[in-house]
Order: C-alpha cells, then sequence, then structure tokens
C-alpha cells in the first residue's frame, strides 16, 4: 500500500517507478552522491550524471526496438507474409537512437574524466576513439587504464557504426520472413556501407546481429565503463573523507522521474505509465 501526503506542492521525486537500470549497482551510486555531496564536489560529476541519463535512454529505445520486433515475430505464421512499415521505420529510429545515445553517454564520460583526472585533453580531444586520449587516462590513473583497455576495439566499432549511419548513410532494415537465427528484424555485423546488399548473405548469427545481440552488445559494454568510473571515483574520494557519510536525500532522488506540482493538492493516487500503451 503507498501512501501519500495530504498535500503537495513543488519537486516529487516518484521512488514507485521501477528502476529502469537493474545493470547499475544503485547502492554505489547512493555512496558515491553522499561523498561527493559532503566534499562539496557535485559540479565536478555534472557529466557523470548526464551519462547516467544517458544510459536510461539507451535502455528505453532498446526496449522499443525489441518490443516492435517481438511484435512482428508473434503474429509470424505458416504460408504468410506479414509487413508492418510503421514498425519497420520505428525499429530503425530505435536502433539508431540507442546507438546515438550510447556514444553520447561515453563522450560525457570522457568528458568527465578529463577534469576528474585533471588532463590536458581539452574540447574535441576529449574522446575515446582518440589513442592520444586513452594513453593520457592510462598514464594518469593505472587502475582505469586495465579495466579500459580491454574495450579499445568497441570504441572503434562503436565510433565506426555511427559515423556510416550518420554521416555516411543510415541504418537499413530489412523483415525476414520465415526461419532465422537472427529474428525478423537483424542488423549486418559488417560491410554496413552495403546497404541492403548486405542481406545477399545467408541470414545466420555469422553474418548478422539479432536485435537483441546488437543492443545488448553495445550497452553492455557502456555499462562496463560506466561501472569501472563510477568505482573508480569512490577509491579516489573516500581518501578525502574521514568517514563515509549516508546521505539518504541522495537515494530519494537517485535514478528518478521528477516532476513538478504548481499548485496545491489533496493526492489520493499516482496514475504511472510503465509502457508505450495505456495508463
Amino acid at each position: 500500500m503507498q501512501s501519500f501526503p495530504q498535500e503537495i506542492k513543488g519537486i516529487i521525486f516518484t521512488e514507485i517507478i521501477p528502476n529502469l537500470i537493474p545493470e547499475v549497482d544503485m547502492q554505489s551510486l547512493v555512496r558515491l552522491g553522499s561523498i561527493v555531496r559532503k566534499i562539496n564536489r557535485s559540479a565536478v560529476y555534472e557529466p557523470l550524471t548526464d551519462a547516467l541519463r544517458k544510459i536510461q535512454w539507451v535502455k528505453l529505445t532498446a526496449i522499443e526496438a525489441q518490443s516492435i520486433e517481438s511484435e512482428i515475430a508473434n503474429a509470424m505464421e505458416p504460408s504468410a507474409i506479414v509487413t508492418y512499415p510503421f514498425g519497420q521505420i520505428r525499429h530503425s529510429l530505435a536502433i539508431t537512437d540507442a546507438l546515438l545515445h550510447t556514444k553520447s553517454a561515453l563522450d560525457s564520460i570522457a568528458v568527465f574524466l578529463a577534469d576528474f583526472l585533471k588532463l590536458r585533453a581539452r574540447g574535441a580531444n576529449r574522446d575515446f576513439k582518440k589513442p592520444e586520449f586513452r594513453e593520457e587516462i592510462y598514464s594518469n590513473d593505472f587502475v582505469l587504464a586495465t579495466r579500459l583497455k580491454t574495450l579499445e576495439p568497441w570504441f572503434q566499432e562503436l565510433q565506426e557504426v555511427r559515423d556510416e549511419w550518420i554521416h555516411r548513410s543510415s541504418i537499413r532494415n530489412m523483415l525476414i520472413v520465415g526461419p532465422s537465427e537472427c529474428g525478423p528484424l537483424p542488423i549486418p555485423r559488417k560491410d554496413l556501407n552495403l546497404g541492403l546488399r548486405a542481406f545477399d548473405r545467408p541470414i545466420t548469427r555469422k553474418n548478422f546481429f539479432s536485435t537483441k545481440e546488437f543492443l545488448d552488445h553495445h550497452y553492455n559494454n557502456l555499462i562496463t565503463i560506466f561501472k569501472a568510473v563510477v568505482e573508480r571515483c569512490i577509491e579516489i574520494e573516500l581518501i578525502a573523507v574521514t568517514e563515509p557519510p549516508l546521505d539518504l536525500e541522495v537515494e530519494k532522488k537517485l535514478g528518478a522521474f521528477p516532476l513538478k506540482s504548481t499548485q496545491p493538492m489533496n493526492l489520493a493516487k499516482f496514475k504511472v505509465k510503465i509502457g508505450p500503451l495505456g495508463f
């Protein structure tokens, strides 16, 4: 049973919203937030907060893409052609958005680390695709170096896919009717510049990602670097405090979806919309 105050006004942090990104350890974020507030370094962490917000966007767009694919898969039946033009367009947009927000979140982490580690890199040079930026991180923090070096192939892969879909062409969408190892809306693993010709190859896991595999591949790498940075920040910031603080206000506001009431009201219930349809 949810209890409510009799009257509310102002900003409310809705704690009844389910955790959108369980892959991130919220207790670590609460701990880091408490430490940062105590030592008055919240401003330094704004880019990392932006990264967390963008990670939520990645997860939301991934859910949308997978729900569209699932809807199409469920409509498949023998001796029938299934087509869903609107869904295919939405799927393409969701996949593209997930990739863009992944790169954007990664860029926010780079901006944060440049200030946090007091690196020389500024402006567009704060980018994980640049070897010189990575080397500067490695030379300043050997712990992060061991955790980030394994992600170097992904930094380049992410940049190449983004550049192809944004600057040169776009994601191409092919609906597969019938048996497929990669689901009804596969994504080529390589040679994205071929456009629809990439689908001339056998629709197998060797040549294609399923929608879920593609999204999980990029999302899991993004989560890996975010968690590594958070853990390292806790280790470093704890040096400056004699006693780890406990700040309950951080937990109340963490990862929530705020809303603002512009007038007093007698609150009787929350109406919560989780998915794309209905309240």
